[in-house]
Order: C-alpha cells, then structure tokens, then sequence
C-alpha cells in the first residue's frame, strides 16, 4: 500500500482517498509547500494504520526537502506521534541534525538514530527511512549523503489519535515546528504476504506437544453451588469479551493476524489484556461450557478468535519476530504475557495451523530458556532487600510459564529444566523466613538448599506497594497455573504448587489486624458472614474484588485447605462468587465494573475474565473436594502418574536404608514393583494394573521388618493406589489405562 502526497499547491494523495489537510500557515511555491516554523504552518495527514510500520517493509520518503534557518529547537520535518507519545519522527535537532526517532515495543524511551547530517539552510535532501524486522535503514541524498542501517525492535505505533504531521510535532503537535520546504511525501507499506511464515522459519522445536486430555476437560460440570456459581460468573464474563470488549477492540481487524504489540505504547496492555481475554473464551470452549446463545457468537467464530488473538502475540515474539517482545529477563511481566497466550493455545491446539502452532512452541520455549532465577524480597540472612516489594507474584507467574513449557512438551530437551525452574520459582514465590532454613523435601526439593530467601511474611502476609497487601496475597494462584496444566494431562499436581497456601489463606480468613496500628475498624480481612474485604493498610488498587477472592476460596476448597478455619473455605467461596455475580449482573453485557473506584487497573475486566475463567476450571477438575497432590521428586521423566507415585519407592529401595532390608524382600519388592511398572507401561487393562499393585500391597502388609525405606514404599504405593487407580482410602483422580 503507498499513498504519495505530491506538494505542489495541495495535499493530495496519490490514490485519492486520504487527501491531507492544509493549515492557514502553509504556502506553495515552485512545486514546494513552505512552513514557516509557528503552530499554523503544518499539513495533517489523515492517521492509517496500514501506513504504519510493523508487519513487513515500510519507507518514509521526503524529496525535496530544503531547511530554512534554525530556530534553536527541534523541528518536526514528518511526524506520527500520539497524544500518548507513540509513533515516529523525523527530526532536525537543536544543532541542525537529521535523525530518526521512534518509540519501540516494550522501552519507555524513544530509539533515536543519528545520521550524522547536518542540515544545511538553503540546501536541498531527499532521505528516505526504512524499517523491516529488526532493521531501519536511513538513506539521505543531495546536500549530504548516508547511507546508514540500524538494529531497530519492533515500532509502537499511533494509535490513531493524532494525524501524521508535516511541519508540527510534538505529542499535542503544537511544538517543534518545521521552518523550511518539502517538495512530496511517500508513505509505503508492505502486509506480510504470510502472516505465520516467519514462525515456520525460525521453528526449532523438535518437540511433540502433548495436548490436554479432552476427556478430563469435558467432564460434567459439578452441580454444587460453588461450581454453578463460578460457571455464572465465567459465563458472564465471557459475554463481555464475545461482545462489548471485541467489537471496541478488534472488530474493524479483519486480517488473519491481529498486530498487538505495535498498537500501544504500554506493553502490558497491548498483549496482556488479549491473552486474559483469550484464556476466558479458550477455557469455556474446552470445557464445553461455552455458550453461543449467550454470546450470540458461533462456537466456531469464538474459537477463530482465540486463535487469532493467541497466535498474533506470539508471532510478535522475540522468538518469531526479530526485534519482537520478551524475554522476561528484559521485559518485565512478558513471561505472564506469554503463559496466557500459550496456555489459550494449548486449551484449543488441534485447531492452530502447524505454522501457527510453530509460533506458540517458539514464544514459549524461549521464555522458559530465558528464565531468570528466583528472586527475594527477603535475603537468606532475613534481611530486606527489596523493601514494600515482594516477589512472590513475579516468582509465581514465572513459575507459570515454565510449568506450561514443561507439561504441554514433556519430550523436549530441555523439560526437566523448565520443570526445575518451575518448582523452584513456586517454593521461592511462597517461601517464609522460616523456610530458609528447614530441612523439609517437597518433590526432591529441599528447603534449606533451594531457598536463597523469603517472599511471605511468617504469619502468611505478603507486602507490596509499600502495603501490607490482601491482593497480592492471592498471587499463589499463578503457582496453582501449572497444578492445573498437570491434572489436565493426566498428572497429580505437585506439591510444591500448594506449598504455604494453607499459612495464606488462614491469614485472609482468621488473622487479627487490631486498629491501631492497623486501619479501623480493625478485625480480619474476611469480615465475618459478608463478602467485604477489609483492607488493614489500604489497598492502592480501588475497592471492590470479591471474584479475586473466590478464586482463592475455590482454591482452598478444591485442594482441601482450610476446613479447620472458622469458616470453611466454600461458606467464602459462595459469599464472593454472589457478590461478584450481583456487580455483573449490573450490566446486560456482564462486565464487572462501573468505574475506576471500583478497580483502577486498566484491564480490570480482561483480568476479571481470566480469573474467573480459571475459578470455574479449577472447580471443574477438582469437583471432589481434597484432590491428592503429588510430592514425587521428578527423579524420572515420565508423566505417567502411577508410576511418578512409585519413584520414592524405587529410590528408597536404592538408598541406604532400603540397602540395609533382607536380600530376598528387597528382591520381592523390586520384583513386585518392575510387575506394576510393566504392566502401566504396557498400556494393560486397569484391572491388570489393579492386580499388579494389590500384590504388591499384600507384600507389604506380609512384611513385619521395620525400617523407614519400607514406611517410605508403603506410603507411595499407597498414594498411588488412592490417588491415581482411585482404590478404596481416598480419593481417585487420573484416567483409567
């Protein structure tokens, strides 16, 4: 697409259909417009997002173009700037320079590219700038001559609220004015022709994807009030991003690819708001609980949507995209970004082309490749380094996304270092101080030797924003991300996920903050028989979040937390799902929120989505109460949950105490043990699995050697036995083989 205005007594475009505006100030002469360096003396261009930079090739080319004297400041020869401070600019500075500017996805500062030319008053130059993928090139002819190539990310573009300026820029364009002549303006674009292509040239992944097991997604939704609720909520919700949030967003987007990253200059806006909004319509999709009728969206398009949306973040990754967003290790918060992209992908993965399933691999291997180490508000020595800032929320999203590398490629290569740093990102995003120094193993990891430091108070309290902060109490649910993706492959979610959960939640639901020193009237933070939250310290964020609150509750019931609280986690579960569901049922498109009193964070209603999206998945995998969780120490790479369960067995029958039983036992239960992994490996019926594992029981219950090795084997067979073949002492959850 090109549009050139050829300046000669109007402003003209090329191709008829977005003609300029010319302000009093502006004269024409000898085939030239004349500014003459005050506030009137411009031509506005009509704003057209497909004349922007960011898909392909783009050039700006200015012919003729003849400076008059410097005025002292800079001036704004060709501009896209935004009244929020996006776009690009073309520039003579103070002392007479031509250089480039352009704001750049995910940098607070704008990129300047210096040429080196001084322009010269009176002389004429022709300078055309290009940029394509991680590439600007700026060529200046005439009165001075370069021919210069800069590495250059991908630009933020205008967002459409300022008009592309000849002569006039600043934000507001009332500054920076232009004293000189421009004989044309060509503005060309270029669409990827492709819009995945660049996915399937730079998939590296050799790694198979294991998709969720459908039939664990699409069980019956539970029929208790608690998971109803949640399903009501969900389902607003998801009337809103159907309806009211697409059309405001992406309805004039009629491509394949959406670009996001390029159209706001916050980062975390453009891509975060999107990927929560996907999450919502994928896991509803994926449940089976999405409901056309509501929407008044086929199922069909709500699934082409959340592809759409999923797959153009992540073709706008680092990964895909030379110059493109991430990593977490430069880019604050892209791992969060990039988890609720994948995980929306990976809910509905049969439906993304190959290319685009190449551009979801890529985005979220390289996160979890590039993850940082644990951080810590707290030293090892108990020393705040971090003061009124936890890490427990970064640690735990982190977790999230190398969880998900882990679960949806557990053949990849690098599995069981994405599995690593998940737990070791959960245990560090939950630590206490105490827990620094305690010998405790969860999933082979223990405490004392993983720890560097503490995120959580010791009465399970979290401090952030210079606040003692409820909200950021209930980051633990992003460590509870990767329980899910485990259980919705088959697998028992880990330890490690749930770890210290208990300490926080008591803390929401019992712990006293007296007034003083807290704010009155004092009491605890769940107000006793009401959906009120009280916030002893203030809460910086607005005032009304039951539905974060049910997640938490949903969390605690679900996993069997908190029933010796004084009141059961699903007493406060009902009582924050119906608040929640009465401020959406405010409005007939189901979002939550009237104002920013209520919630000041600017994707108040995506984030509400995707949480209560997740609440209802929770719910749906967990429709037992008391769900088992796994402390298996990841010694093997199988996904297999029997046979995870039976890893303790097999190494205490290795170490020294198992070294120490009678030859002939150790042999049996070796023996006995190899039988059940032959026949789960061999993909037998369950009923000969079953057998296998009696035995094995009965062996067991033979024996009268005491020794912890054989305490250790009993306690894993028997988890298994309850927790995955669903036996009589506890609860089944795993698929039957």
């Amino acid at each position: 697409m090109t549009s050139t205005w050829d300046l000669d007594g109007d402003a003209r475009d090329s191709v008829g259909d977005r003609d300029g505006e010319v302000l009093p100030g502006v004269t024409f002469s000898d085939g030239s417009a004349q500014f003459a360096g005050r506030d009137d003396s411009e031509i506005r261009l009509p704003f057209d997002r497909a004349l922007e930079p960011g898909q392909d090739r783009w050039e700006l080319e200015l012919t003729g173009v003849v400076p008059g004297t410097r005025t002292g400041s800079h001036q704004a020869v060709a501009t896209s700037r935004s009244t929020t401070n996006q776009g690009w600019a073309l520039y003579i500075m103070p002392n007479g320079e031509f250089r480039f500017w352009s704001r750049v996805v995910g940098q607070g500062a704008w990129k300047q590219l210096s040429t080196g030319v001084i322009a010269q008053p009176g002389t004429s130059y022709d300078i055309a700038v290009g940029w394509e993928p991680g590439t600007v090139t700026v060529q200046i002819s005439g009165g001075g001559t370069k021919d210069l190539t800069f590495d250059m990310a991908m630009p933020v573009i205008n967002d459409g609220s300022n008009p592309i300026r000849l002569g006039n820029g600043g934000d507001q364009g009332t500054e920076f004015f232009y004293n000189g002549s421009i004989d044309a303006v060509t503005i060309s674009a270029d669409p990827l022709s492709d819009p995945w292509a660049r996915c399937e040239a730079d998939d590296t992944t050799s790694s198979t994807v294991r998709p969720p097991d459908l039939a664990t997604l699409q069980r019956p939704i539970p029929d208790d009030e608690v998971a109803q609720l949640a399903l009501e909520v969900a389902g607003n919700a998801n009337r809103y991003v159907s309806t009211t949030y697409w059309d405001e967003k992406f309805a004039e987007e009629d491509g394949e690819r959406i670009m996001l990253a390029p159209r706001l200059g916050n980062t975390e806006y453009a891509l975060r708001g999107p990927a929560m909004a996907a999450v919502n319509s994928a896991i509803m999709i994926a449940t089976g609980a999405y409901d056309p009728a509501d929407t008044g969206v086929s199922e069909a398009e709500a699934r082409a949507r959340v592809i759409r949306l999923v797959s153009s973040a992540a073709a706008e990754h680092r990964a895909n995209e030379p110059g493109g967003w991430g990593t977490e290790s430069t880019l604050w918060q892209s791992s969060l970004w990039a988890y609720y992209n994948g995980f929306a992908a990976w809910l509905l993965w049969d439906d993304l082309s190959s290319a685009q399933q190449a551009c979801v691999t890529n985005m979220v291997t390289t996160e979890a490749d590039a993850m940082p180490d644990p951080a810590y508000y707290r030293d090892a020595d108990g020393t705040i380094i971090r003061p009124g800032n936890t890490q427990a929320e970064e640690n735990a999203w982190r977790s999230s996304l190398s969880g998900l590398a882990a679960t949806m490629m557990p053949d990849a290569a690098d599995s069981t270092q994405w599995r690593d740093d998940a737990l070791a990102l959960a245990l560090a995003a939950w630590a206490t101080p105490e827990d620094v120094t305690k010998s405790d193993v969860v999933n082979g990891r223990q405490l004392d030797q993983v720890l560097d430091g503490s995120n959580v108070w010791s009465d399970g309290t979290v401090e952030n924003h210079n606040l003692m902060h409820p909200i950021y109490m209930l980051a633990f649910d992003q460590n509870v991300n990767t329980a899910l993706a485990q259980q919705m492959t088959g697998q028992l979610p880990a330890a490690a996920y749930l770890r210290n959960v208990d300490l926080t939640y008591e803390a929401l639901v019992d712990l006293e903050f007296p007034a003083p020193p807290w704010r009155p009237p004092g009491g605890t933070i769940y107000v006793p028989g009401e959906p009120t939250i009280h916030y002893p310290d203030g809460n910086d964020w607005g005032t009304t979040f039951p539905l974060y609150f049910a997640q938490a509750d949903v969390i605690a019931d679900s996993y069997g937390i908190g029933d010796d609280l004084s009141a059961p986690p699903s007493t406060w579960a009902k009582l924050h799902l119906q608040a929640a569901l009465d401020l959406q049922n405010r409005f007939a498109d189901g979002h939550t929120y009237l104002d920013t009193t209520e919630s000041n964070y600017r994707l108040r209603e995506e984030r509400t989505a995707q949480i209560a999206a997740h609440t209802f998945l929770t719910r749906v995998l967990n429709a037992s109460p008391g769900t088992c969780l796994t402390d298996r120490p990841y010694t093997t790479t199988t996904t297999d949950p029997l046979i995870g369960e039976l890893e303790l067995a097999w190494q205490s029958l290795d170490g020294e105490e198992g070294q120490a039983l009678p030859e002939e036992l150790r042999d049996d239960l070796r023996t006995a043990l190899d039988r059940v992994a032959d026949a789960r490996d061999g993909d037998a019926p369950r009923g000969q699995v079953t057998a296998a594992v009696r035995a094995l029981q009965r062996l067991l219950a033979q024996t009268d050697v005491e020794s912890p090795a054989i305490d250790q084997i009993r306690e894993s067979v028997g988890s298994g036995a309850r927790c995955v073949l669903g036996l009589p002492g506890g609860p089944g959850v795993t698929t039957d083989r």
